[in-house]
C-alpha cells in the first residue's frame, strides 16, 4: 500500500471512531414549514478562497442534511428548514491535502453566517463549560489531528495495522498558550491553562487532547449563545486548524 493510501485509511479509521465522541448537539427542533439561511465564505489561512470546498449540514445522527459546493470566490449558502443542528463541516481534498473545518451546534433558528477557515490540522469534538464556584472562566475541550503527523506515524508503524496497535494514537501536536488563538463572539480571551490528556478510544487505546481555560469576554453575549474559536498552529509542521462552537 502506498504511503498516501495508508494515511488516507488511517485517517477513516480515526474519524469513525471520532464521531461517537461528538459534541453534545443542542436538542434537536427542526421546523420543516419555516427555512433559514446559513452562508458565508471558505478560506485558507491566508484568506484565498476555497474554490470548490465542499459544506455539509448535519443533524444529531450525523447525516447530512444539505450540502453545497463552494463558488470561485469561495461563498456558499444553504437554505435549511429552521432549527438546532450538530455541525457544520467544510473541506477540500479531503485526507490528501487538507482535513475539516467543523462549527458544533449550529442554532440555525434565523439566518446564521458561518467562515470556515481549513489546513492541515483539524480541530475535533469542541466542547466548553463553565466551571461551578471557580474562577471565573471557560474550560474548553478539542482533540487536535496532524495530517502530516498521521502519515509519519503510519509509515513508522509499518502500516495501518501496526498503527492501529499502538496504544497511544498520538497524532497530536504539543500546543502551549502560543499556540491557541480563542475568541468568544469576535472577542480574543487570554489563554490560563493549557492541559494535555488522554481519552479512551477503545479498552486499551488512547488519544490526545487539551482542555484549556480561558478568561470570560468582556462583552454580554449579544444574541441567546455565545460562538467560541478556536485556532490552532502546529510549531513544528506549520499545519494550522480551526473550529468553532455554539455554546
Amino acid at each position: 500500500m502506498k504511503t498516501q493510501h495508508k494515511a488516507a485509511a488511517v485517517i477513516v479509521f480515526i474519524l469513525v471512531l471520532w464521531t461517537g465522541g461528538t459534541s453534545s448537539p443542542l436538542s434537536e427542533s427542526v421546523d420543516t414549514e419555516a427555512r433559514v439561511r446559513i452562508s458565508g465564505r471558505v478560506t485558507d489561512f491566508a484568506n484565498r478562497p476555497m474554490a470548490g470546498a465542499s459544506v455539509e449540514l448535519k443533524d444529531a445522527r450525523f447525516q447530512n442534511v444539505a450540502e453545497t459546493t463552494a463558488a470561485n470566490d469561495g461563498s456558499y449558502a444553504l437554505t435549511v428548514p429552521k432549527g438546532n443542528y450538530m455541525a457544520l463541516a467544510a473541506v477540500k481534498d479531503y485526507q490528501t491535502q487538507f482535513l475539516e473545518y467543523w462549527a458544533w451546534n449550529v442554532p440555525a433558528n434565523e439566518d446564521l453566517e458561518i467562515n470556515p477557515r481549513f489546513d492541515r490540522l483539524e480541530v475535533y469534538a469542541v466542547n466548553a463549560w463553565r466551571p461551578q464556584g471557580g474562577y471565573p472562566s471557560y474550560q474548553v475541550y478539542f482533540r487536535p489531528m496532524s495530517l502530516t503527523r498521521v502519515t509519519k506515524k503510519v509509515v513508522a508503524a509499518g502500516g495501518l495495522d501496526g498503527f492501529n496497535k499502538l496504544p497511544l494514537l498520538d497524532i497530536a501536536p504539543e500546543l502551549g498558550p502560543g499556540d491557541i488563538t480563542v475568541t468568544i463572539d469576535g472577542q480574543t480571551v487570554s489563554i490560563l491553562r493549557v492541559n494535555k490528556v488522554l481519552e479512551a478510544v477503545g479498552p486499551n487505546q488512547d488519544m490526545v487532547g487539551y482542555v484549556i481555560q480561558t478568561e470570560l469576554p468582556k462583552r454580554k453575549p449579544a444574541k441567546s449563545y455565545r460562538f467560541i474559536t478556536i485556532t490552532l498552529t502546529d510549531r513544528e509542521t506549520g499545519e494550522k486548524g480551526e473550529a468553532g462552537l455554539f455554546f
